[in-house]
């Protein structure tokens, strides 16, 4: 299926879209988490708390970027905030 129309599947909740863009996009942003956490755990947290984040907001998302560079920023900011309160 092409991305246009996972995501257009993805915001009618589709579960078989949502598989398949984890699927896709799971390893690259795994590889952005494990950039920011401080083990292979914790980056497995932040992974599924990004792609809890992603399919929550995917409607949000325009087509005017790069839907891995949105998905890649939400793992960025999930893992600092995730950080920021354990700081604390």
């Amino acid at each position: 299926m092409v991305l246009k129309e996972l995501i257009n599947e993805c915001k009618k909740h589709n579960r078989k879209a949502q598989k398949e863009i984890y699927d896709r996009f799971s390893g690259n942003l795994f590889a952005s988490c494990l950039k920011y956490a401080p083990s292979y755990e914790e980056a497995q947290d932040v992974l599924q708390d990004t792609f809890i984040v992603i399919f929550n907001k995917i409607d949000q998302f325009k087509d005017d970027g790069s839907f891995e560079g949105w998905c890649r920023r939400i793992a960025v900011n999930t893992a600092l905030q995730r950080y920021r309160k354990k700081s604390f």
